[in-house]
């Protein structure tokens, strides 16, 4: 039996999805991760957020923009080990001072988007220190691998259908309600889905693993610092023709 979990933020906790032999078992928001993984036992985690920082810019954000044309802007800059380090130990605690930290070790400044998620950059970054098996996962390139191409926005009604449409086309078929499901946007539950569905592959499920980018000297928690993405066994779906 493989049993898998798949984590996407939203604004109280995590969209947490749960997958058994590539089925949808549960779906809920949880406060955290520590949540989600005493929740139920599972040997591979997609989480959609950074997994591994470095006092620079990261190569897997730049090879993940490289695949994504016309949504490169979907693969924001990743907040330096600096800056979230800083956050955990309270050295930091305004956008201002950690875009000054990330200049000074990156030569960039820090977008609010990136300041944002912080908090959860830290929860992941402290999960994988303590030896939690966390793999990342970018629902947007994800889906486009899946799909053949890039997606309409996420957040727009089309982008919305396409999204539920290629998971269904995986076999992952979403609830109509689970708990807690007024605090999650329809975007992270599907984003917690294919991280889900990307983790069942790990698990052993059909479809090619590959690591974005193939080779890097980036490395934390003793591993490369990649993106991981699944193909469709038998290729991409077929996508719907834009009306």
């Amino acid at each position: 039996m493989r049993s898998v979990l798949g984590l996407d933020g939203c604004p109280t906790g995590w969209v947490a999805v749960w997958l058994v032999d590539g089925a949808v078992s549960e779906v809920a928001v949880v406060d955290d991760v520590a949540a989600a993984l005493a929740h139920r036992r599972v040997t591979r985690i997609g989480v959609d957020m950074p997994v591994g920082l470095v006092d620079g810019l990261r190569d897997t954000d730049a090879a993940a923009r490289a695949r994504l044309p016309g949504r490169a802007s979907s693969v924001f800059s990743t907040a330096p080990r600096t800056v979230v380090e800083g956050w955990r130990d309270g050295a930091l605690t305004t956008h201002a001072a950690a875009s000054a930290a990330a200049v000074r070790v990156t030569g960039q400044g820090l977008s609010q988007q990136a300041w944002r998620l912080v908090p959860k950059m830290a929860e992941v970054e402290a999960a994988a220190a303590a030896g939690t098996r966390l793999t990342e996962v970018h629902p947007e390139l994800a889906f486009a691998t899946v799909a053949g191409g890039p997606l309409p926005r996420k957040r727009s009604w089309p982008g919305v259908r396409e999204r539920d449409r290629v998971l269904r086309g995986l076999g992952v078929r979403l609830p109509h309600r689970f708990p807690r499901d007024t605090e999650a946007a329809p975007d992270d539950v599907l984003d917690a889905a294919v991280c889900a569905w990307v983790a069942d592959g790990l698990a052993g499920a059909p479809g090619r693993i590959e690591r974005v980018p193939g080779r890097t000297a980036q490395r934390a928690h003793g591993r490369p610092i990649v993106i991981t993405v699944r193909h469709r066994e038998g290729g991409p779906l077929r996508r719907r023709p834009a009306a």
